[in-house]
């Protein structure tokens, strides 16, 4: 199967779709109906009242909705790194991964605020990577303050990500106080807008529920062995391409080079955010599944020889297949 994704087939993304399709199976089948809790932010929670009717006749709505959003973001996300030639060849790896990585975990088939953010990150990553040639950036840095600032009405911890923005400016850009000062007003642009709402439809009450207490605190899971087989499967894998990763990009040209480096720091900085107010459960962490999904791509891609990288595949589909087991039990 690896072998078959390394190619740069336009056919491979109708067999992906049907290929997520049949290992999300059990979700659709068994759908989750997603519940607000406290680190949700407004904009979530109105999609979820929005969705509650239509959800109570049908809930598969739920799954289906988290699908599209998933797939969306693999095969995009896959294209944008064949376009910015992280790799050699292009290939559909990336989207391969992605889609793995995600059945891997149940938490992460669900609906949920941190992956409806991914969208706006997957949008976001090519406009960071690629300001170091941007002949204009102006426009582009306002653009992604503006998404970065929308995503805290999701899921307020996410704010942290505005790290990220810092260091693609210190990565991609050299210093211009008006690039800095037009990405600070992107960021601040959501909050004025929202501000105005709350004035013009007098909803002042939701400010306070706009900036929640920040708290870091142990996510509220149960590390059985469960656990440690999905952690196993998920960073055996991340760690080999991480180090591939890093030595091949070596080889390329300095932007290049950049761009994996500047996913190292994705990776720390999303795996930290889902201990702000961790609630139960390991959803949060599907933040990380970006960067997560390239360095699985590198431990597929890299070795000539894909006989390790197909037995670690396959073990995870095979995980996968044995949760249908668990979700029809119940």
């Amino acid at each position: 199967m690896v072998r078959f994704f390394s190619g740069n087939n336009p056919f491979n993304v109708i067999i992906l779709f049907f290929l997520g399709i049949f290992i999300k199976l059990p979700y659709f089948i068994t759908p989750v109906i997603p519940q607000p809790s406290e680190t949700d932010g407004f904009l979530y929670i109105q999609l979820l009242n929005t969705l509650q009717q239509t959800g109570n006749s049908f809930p598969t709505i739920y799954p289906i909705l988290a699908y599209v959003l998933l797939f969306t973001q693999a095969i995009t996300f896959n294209g944008l790194i064949n376009n910015q030639k992280l790799f050699a060849t292009p290939h559909y790896l990336l989207a391969l991964a992605y889609l793995v990585i995600t059945s891997v975990v149940p938490e992460w088939n669900v609906l949920s605020p941190v992956l409806i953010i991914n969208t706006i990150m997957v949008w976001a990553w090519p406009r960071m990577v690629g300001l170091y040639n941007h002949p204009s950036p102006k426009t582009v840095l306002f653009n992604i303050g503006f998404g970065f600032g929308l995503t805290s009405f999701f899921y307020f911890p996410s704010v942290y990500l505005l790290l990220l923005l810092i260091i693609a400016l210190l990565l991609f850009r050299p210093f211009y106080l008006t690039e800095w000062l037009l990405a600070v007003l992107g960021i601040l642009t959501p909050f004025y807008f929202l501000l105005v709402y709350f004035f013009v439809w007098d909803r002042w009450e939701m400010a306070a529920e706009l900036i929640p207490q920040l708290v870091l605190k142990l996510p509220d899971a149960t590390f059985d062995w469960k656990f440690w087989i999905e952690f196993g499967l998920i960073s055996f894998a991340l760690v080999i391409g991480l180090l591939m990763g890093l030595k091949f990009s070596a080889r390329m040209l300095v932007q290049t080079r950049k761009s994996w480096n500047y996913m190292i720091f994705y990776l720390i900085i999303a795996l930290i955010i889902p201990f702000v107010n961790s609630s139960a459960g390991l959803s949060h962490w599907i933040l990380a599944v970006v960067p997560v999904s390239l360095f699985h791509a590198a431990f597929y891609y890299y070795p000539k020889k894909k006989n390790f990288a197909e037995l670690i595949l396959w073990l995870q589909l095979i995980w996968i297949v044995s949760n249908y087991v668990v979700l029809n039990s119940r």
